[in-house]
């Protein structure tokens, strides 16, 4: 099963998704991966007091940092919050960032939200990055782009896995030396 977190490494370096699959190489992080990690835990704690009127949606049952899989879709992962709503469901993921959200970002919550769309049976339309302790947002409109980007990005995948051959990356210098699989990837420079 494929972890979703995994649709952004892949738009960042296809190899990370080889190195992450298909080796035991235990890399150390950057500092940016546990500053996102306390960003998730401070997340969690304070949502034992919000309310989320800001975001103008009527709920029926929030969703918080839960795990889900489903093999048909053969995908997996924990989804930062979802707005269980009457007709929908809304997700939402939580980023450390201070600027607009990447396609990756995007295309990670369209997994969570095919997840939950698969799980709770209702329709999933729109979703929300959070990027800031004062739950600043960007709503994103849902596209059919946005699935079937998804889904291509899961059978590339899907076929780095069957296939155990290291992919080309057209990754670049400025990517390469934020990448915590640097120094096994050598042949790129």
């Amino acid at each position: 099963m494929i972890p979703i977190n995994l649709i952004r490494q892949y738009k960042f370096c296809p190899r990370i998704v080889y190195y992450n699959l298909l080796t035991n190489i235990k890399p150390i992080f950057p500092r940016q991966v546990s500053l996102g990690n306390e960003y998730h835990d401070l997340q969690n704690e304070m949502l034992k007091s919000r309310k989320f009127k800001k975001f103008n949606i009527d709920f029926n049952e929030i969703i918080s940092d839960k795990y889900f899989e489903d093999g048909d879709l053969n995908i997996c992962g924990k989804v930062d919050l979802a707005f269980l709503c009457d007709d929908e469901i809304i997700p939402i993921e939580f980023k450390h960032i201070e600027k607009k959200p990447s396609y990756s970002h995007v295309l990670q919550l369209v997994g969570y939200g095919l997840l939950l769309e698969e799980e709770y049976q209702k329709k999933f339309t729109k979703a929300f990055i959070v990027y800031s302790n004062n739950m600043k947002f960007h709503k994103i409109d849902i596209t059919y782009k946005h699935k079937k980007d998804f889904f291509e990005i899961i059978k590339s995948i899907e076929k780095i896995v069957r296939n155990d051959i290291l992919p080309n990356s057209d990754a670049n210098e400025s990517k390469c030396i934020q990448c915590e699989y640097l120094n096994f990837c050598n042949d790129r420079f």
